[in-house]
């Protein structure tokens, strides 16, 4: 008697989610149950974009949903209608098809010049790298160009861990390879880097005394590494103040401002925020704020403090608690909520479009 497992069949109607399971693999583990706990307030589980990108002109390279790389969305079967459909369960299956496309086609829009992004923070713990590990993510995952993202933290910062990367070298020793007019060509400088997928490559983290005195040359160094990258992310250190920032901001083309929902994180980032509209220089960057709920037991929650950033007319978006990305390990897009996917690709997207109508 065959005794072989079958393959799981979906049930008629059932939305198949492209970063979950394959279907057909008979050992794959059952689903994390996700169900909310008794109590808790269902708006954590949720992600909302507090403001609304103002409608432009379109995009000439723009695509369309069904012009999303397939390569990219390896589990997608995709013939006809059914990519739609799989792109409404990649955005939590609650959205119509012409939201879900507008999603999909702003993280595609294309660059004429290789954009930065500079993901910042006043307080350790505030998500700062869990959010550039997402950008990361997102813009590896739905776009067919090359990713970077770049660990500036002296105190041996934690992208690599979060991208699931061991042995990446440290910005420092790929800095002397890429400056001085060198030009090592995208194959070799991708050699230099780490590989956290296919398309997407980071550097490790750094040593405790690596952040004095050299910034021309991580200015420079990172000038260089977004001419063979179409997006590069720059996980900074914490603190507007710190030299590695500093560099990161000067030469940015769009700042995203990570704040914990805490009593004392929004405190910072109020006093941050205001001081960041009065600097001669930062008053000009484009800003994102975005408010991370880091404990589902926290007095305040992220989305009503992304609300209040918001009636100050700062651009704000808010991401509840999700027990996978508090845990700080391996960020893997599968095992988030699928509201969370939603709201960090929407992030991307409005990110993007900062970075691109930069001044």
């Amino acid at each position: 008697m065959n005794t072989s497992p079958q393959p799981h069949t979906p049930a008629h109607g059932q939305q198949l989610d492209p970063w979950g399971q394959p279907v057909d693999d008979p050992w794959a583990p059952p689903p994390t149950d996700r169900r909310p706990r008794r109590g808790r307030r269902p708006e954590l589980d949720q992600v909302q974009t507090l403001t609304e990108a103002a409608p432009g002109p379109p995009s000439s390279g723009v695509g369309s949903p069904l012009e999303i790389d397939r390569r990219r969305l390896a589990r997608v079967r995709a013939t006809g209608g059914f990519l739609t459909r799989t792109l409404g369960s990649l955005f939590g299956g609650t959205h119509p098809a012409t939201t879900v496309g507008r999603h999909a086609a702003e993280v595609q829009a294309p660059v004429t010049t290789g954009r930065r992004i500079a993901v910042v923070s006043t307080r350790g713990g505030a998500g700062k790298t869990t959010a550039a590990t997402l950008l990361a993510r997102v813009y590896s995952t739905l776009r067919p160009d090359n990713i970077c993202v770049l660990d500036l933290d002296p105190g041996h910062g934690s992208l690599a861990l979060r991208l699931g990367i061991d042995g990446a070298p440290a910005f420092d020793e790929v800095i002397p390879g890429i400056i001085g007019g060198a030009q090592p060509g995208t194959a070799h400088l991708v050699e230099m880097l780490g590989a956290a997928a296919p398309n997407l490559f980071a550097t490790g983290p750094r040593a405790a005394s690596a952040g004095g005195g050299r910034m021309p040359d991580l200015r420079e160094a990172a000038a260089t590494v977004s001419r063979y990258f179409p997006l590069t992310v720059l996980d900074c250190p914490t603190g507007v103040e710190a030299p590695e920032t500093q560099a990161a901001l000067a030469d940015c083309h769009g700042a995203l401002f990570v704040v914990p929902a805490t009593l004392s994180g929004m405190d910072d980032a109020l006093a941050a925020l205001a001081g960041w509209r009065q600097h001669p220089f930062l008053a000009g960057l484009p800003l994102m704020v975005l408010v991370m709920q880091q404990d589902h037991s926290s007095a305040l929650q992220a989305l009503d403090q992304a609300g209040r950033l918001s009636r100050l007319g700062f651009d704000a978006h808010a991401i509840g608690y999700d027990r996978h990305l508090a845990a700080g390990a391996r960020l893997a897009l599968p095992q988030m909520l699928p509201a969370h996917r939603e709201a960090a690709t929407t992030l991307a997207a409005r990110v993007l479009g900062l970075a691109n109508g930069a001044r």
